[in-house]
């Protein structure tokens, strides 16, 4: 692609938690080096620097104006809170660099029409990371799906068992807190933080766009402007003739162990076919002792053992995805058309929630 050397080099911005495993792919791929980063902790900054030195030296800069400035960027990711990602995307893109922008991509269609006209304008590259599409398991449950070992799809279920907050990784209280703030999250922690994984996931195996979603939220209010959105049941109709559903069910278990070295939660998904069913049975824990990946067809099941189950090899295919994608100047996974889908999707499941109504997607995208 015009404009890359012989390295795509890497300017991360924000250096949070997420970080460590946004990095891998780029650690890890030999077309790409971290060349910068930026951060308004410095102490966080520093360390993330130190950690992602390899050959070339990592800049670290005060201000995503800096990093902006820096030539020795080519590729931005966006790593900071939902509500300056917009802003954040935009800017990157109009200083000529490609955007790789972490999911949620925006609060809002507009932000994110925003974003991508933005990309047209400039002639950047931008993609929205969603990690669960390079889960391992979840690629083979489609390499499954894609061979018709299952018919054709019919159904989409999707669980999600989160657990006692005080396992798993721990969290800095300051980032907690604008994942609980709906404001500035774009909706819950739960349902559109994480959730846009999992209504992902129920267009990622079904080749047919979501017509119509009906959901319940609860919400309980943890402090002025913290709030947690759990218990949650959504479900969902497939547009086209033949009748195909999902349902995606959050169960806040906050006093059960869920092992987990990540996010103290785990997502199991089931889908159903007209000759057989597939299963995924983890991603970002190890709530059983089971097969990542287990198919059923012809009265048999077949368990697939010696797929990579840590949470962390996502990241690590993303990023190298997003290299590849630059050098061979092809359209990455997600770009902003099938971005806006999802998106779409996660928002009328939070005005079904408000309303108390069934919500037509084309009611967002109007």
């Amino acid at each position: 692609m015009a404009g890359l050397g012989e390295r795509v080099r890497v300017g991360i911005v924000g250096c949070g938690r997420i970080a460590g495993l946004q990095a891998l792919g780029y650690l890890d791929h030999p077309g790409a080096a971290i060349t910068a980063v930026c951060d308004p902790d410095a102490e966080r900054a520093e360390r993330c620097a130190a950690a992602w030195q390899q050959d070339l030296p990592v800049r670290r800069h005060a201000s995503l104006e800096a990093l902006l400035e820096d030539s020795d960027v080519d590729a931005v990711e966006i790593l900071t809170p939902h509500h300056l990602h917009a802003d954040h995307a935009v800017a990157a893109l109009e200083a000529g660099k490609h955007v790789s922008l972490q999911k949620p991509p925006t609060r809002t269609l507009a932000e994110l029409d925003r974003v991508a006209e933005a990309a047209r304008r400039t002639g950047r590259v931008l993609r929205i990371f969603e990690n669960f599409m390079f889960y391992p398991p979840h690629r083979k449950a489609r390499e499954l799906i894609d061979e018709g070992l299952i018919g054709t799809p019919l159904s989409v279920r999707v669980k999600t068992a989160a657990g006692r907050f005080s396992d798993g990784w721990e969290v800095e209280p300051k980032t907690q807190a604008w994942r609980m703030d709906p404001e500035l999250c774009g909706g819950g922690a739960t349902t559109f933080d994480h959730g846009y994984h999992c209504f992902n996931m129920g267009r990622f195996f079904v080749d047919a766009e979501i017509e119509r979603v009906h959901a319940f939220i609860h919400w309980t209010r943890l402090g002025e402007r913290a709030w947690l959105d759990g218990p949650a049941l959504i479900s969902w109709k497939y547009a086209g003739d033949l009748p195909r559903y999902g349902s995606w069910e959050v169960i806040a278990s906050v006093a059960m162990r869920v092992r987990s070295k990540y996010y103290v939660s785990d997502d199991r998904i089931e889908v159903h076919g007209t000759e057989g069913i597939v299963w995924v049975n983890r991603c970002t824990g190890k709530l059983l002792e089971e097969p990542s990946v287990v198919l059923y067809r012809d009265g048999e099941t077949r368990a697939f053992h010696d797929l990579p189950v840590d949470w962390a090899e996502s990241f690590r295919l993303g990023g190298i995805d997003f290299v590849d994608a630059l050098v061979d100047g092809r359209v990455p996974a997600q770009e902003a058309t099938e971005a806006r889908r999802t998106l779409a999707f996660a928002l009328a499941a939070d005005r079904s929630a408000r309303q108390g109504r069934e919500v037509a997607i084309h009611e967002e995208e109007a």
